[in-house]
């Protein structure tokens, strides 16, 4: 990748900020924005003596985000405790240590070249900075063996992520990752795993600018690495070669600046987000519709907006197009081709003999770790919620799954010895099978006593778990709900329930809140983590209550729709 050379890889207006790696995520405009931001800032604190505290509009927005940056700090803080202090037995090297103060802005830079100079071992929280690039890294790692400071030194950029950041490999050859605990970075060379290192867009463009400053500094090492979520356990740092993110910063640098915003995936997290929806709604623009390249083919045709979409006749996307300027979430699609779906009536034909009665359904959901894995599988068998979880602070090694797995098992075996269907139902099923595998591969076979009886369990093996997943009563109500509606925006549980009449007691958690209320249940205090289970075991269940609600809605129809007419 010699192609990356700074003096070649980009070029750039002269009032642009020093691109970071959320300048390069998504979207370009966002860089320009900020200067305007800054400058406007700067302008109101010359002509006030007292400046407010502004507040953004969207206050949830913004407590999300400040929640989101004291975890992240959180987690920084958790790794940096396990960074080593003293050599292990055997070690020839000693951690020597530097912290960068990144909040004295005008002299970080030189404190991290300052370091890089010494031979430090681990530097926490380098700012690196050349030509177009500025970079607020976490940690920088040194990657040779050397005692002292000499002419080979090489450092490898860290990146702590609030993401898990590599899985097993499917094939031994696909595996690219070598590991070694927090507590020796610096100390034991990284060891081959068979892992494959999955980045996250900001953490891949982090490390690569860091990468390509360090090789201008002439202090790169040929790896860049990771350290997922710290949650329960002993943080590891997955190393892997440079060049694999490397790519993805020549692309994103090539990406023209828009003169103007267009929606994209990450702006709802963006803190322009208000200020570009204004301009979007007021252009009536079509990436409200058409998020990101989905609307490349229609600009193509010179169609920029939802008006002109919409009169174009062009089939359904113009009908959507319409219907989102009408405030419709959704459109119906003509029963005829989904109503009569098997799967939606027990496996048989709608009006077979037998009804609903000869039926039983269980609706799950789980809730999962990056690092630790599922914590929750909750059901809902169309009366009574049942959580099997583990809220230990070590992980009970798949129990709560075991357990789950044989209730389950019994009631499907109950089901059938009295002639009924049996259908066990999820919404977008990717994540339970993929959680389902992982227990089996990692504990199948293993047998657990079920505390308080006298039952014992046993974790399914893969084969078995592949089996239940490609039968007839594992089923997936997302499949259904994309046969039936056509979107103007999202066709997830959130979006779509409230339009079966649902109510979510549990308004503003999503996956990663999730995430983070398990990490207070097994790590807060005693009524912090109490609240924390609470409310995410009322979380899971409202998902499993939902489930249910959508399935019953679509048996109606799916009434309250406009249909769309255009097939």
């Amino acid at each position: 990748m010699d192609a990356l050379g700074l003096e070649t890889i980009v070029s750039l207006p002269e009032d642009l900020p020093p691109l970071g790696p959320s300048d390069l995520v998504g979207c370009r405009h966002r860089a320009a924005l900020r200067r305007q931001h800054k400058r406007r800032h700067q302008e109101q604190r010359k002509q006030s003596a007292n400046p407010r505290i502004h507040i953004a509009r969207d206050l949830e927005a913004y407590v999300e985000a400040v929640q989101h940056k004291a975890n992240a700090v959180l987690r920084r803080e958790q790794v940096f405790r396990r960074l080593p202090s003293k050599p292990r037995i055997g070690d020839k090297v000693f951690p020597t240590r530097v912290d960068i103060d990144p909040s004295e802005s005008d002299t970080a830079v030189e404190q991290t070249l300052e370091a890089l100079a010494s031979g430090a071992r681990l530097i926490t929280r380098p700012v690196l900075a050349e030509g177009p690039f500025r970079v607020e890294l976490d940690l920088l790692v040194r990657a040779d063996r050397g005692k002292g400071v000499d002419e080979f030194m090489q450092y490898t950029p860290v990146a702590i992520s609030s993401h898990s950041v590599a899985r097993r490999a499917r094939a031994t050859q696909l595996a690219d990752c070598r590991v070694t605990d927090v507590g020796a970075l610096g100390l034991a060379v990284p060891a081959p795993i068979d892992f494959r290192h999955r980045a996250a867009a900001g953490d891949a463009q982090k490390v690569a600018i860091a990468h390509v400053v360090l090789r201008q500094w002439g202090f790169a090492a040929s790896t860049v690495a990771l350290i997922g979520r710290a949650g329960p356990g002993r943080p590891r740092c997955f190393f892997f070669d440079a060049p694999s993110v490397l790519p993805g910063l020549q692309a994103a640098l090539e990406e023209p600046i828009p003169t103007g915003p267009r929606r994209i995936k990450e702006c709802q997290t963006c803190e322009f987000h208000n200020h570009c929806r204004a301009q979007l709604l007021q252009a009536q623009e079509i990436s409200l519709l058409l998020p990101g390249d989905k609307a490349r083919k229609w600009r193509e045709k010179g169609i920029e907006t939802l008006p002109q979409l919409a009169a174009s006749g062009n089939g359904e996307q113009a009908e959507l197009a319409q219907a989102w300027m009408d405030g419709q979430v959704a459109l119906r699609r003509p029963k005829k081709n989904w109503l009569e779906q098997p799967e939606l009536w027990g496996g048989s034909a709608r009006n077979a003999t037998g009804g609903l009665r000869d039926w039983v359904e269980i609706d799950v959901d789980m809730e999962a770790h990056p690092n630790r894995g599922t914590f929750l599988w909750g059901t809902f068998d169309g009366s009574r919620y049942i959580g099997f979880g583990d809220f230990s602070r070590d992980g009970d090694e798949g129990q709560h799954v075991a357990e789950f797995w044989h209730w389950l098992q019994t009631q499907k075996e109950r089901a059938l010895g009295e002639g009924k269907n049996f259908q066990v139902w999820v919404y977008a099923a990717q994540g339970e099978n993929h959680w389902l595998r992982h227990a089996a591969e990692r504990y199948g076979g293993r047998r657990y006593a079920v505390a308080g009886t006298n039952v014992k369990v046993t974790m399914p093996t893969l084969e078995e778990v592949n089996s239940f997943i490609a039968s007839e009563h594992w089923c997936d109500c997302f499949g259904l709900v994309k046969k039936a509606l056509a979107p103007t925006d999202s066709l997830g549980l959130k979006t779509i329930a409230p339009l079966a009449g649902f109510e979510f007691s549990q308004a503003g958690i999503n996956g990663k809140a999730a995430v983070e209320l398990f990490e207070q249940a097994i790590g807060g205090s005693r009524s912090t983590a109490q609240a924390a289970r609470r409310k995410l075991e009322r979380y899971n269940a409202d998902d499993c209550v939902a489930t249910a609600a959508v399935r019953a809605w679509l048996r109606r129809g799916a009434p309250g729709l406009r249909e769309l007419r255009r097939q």
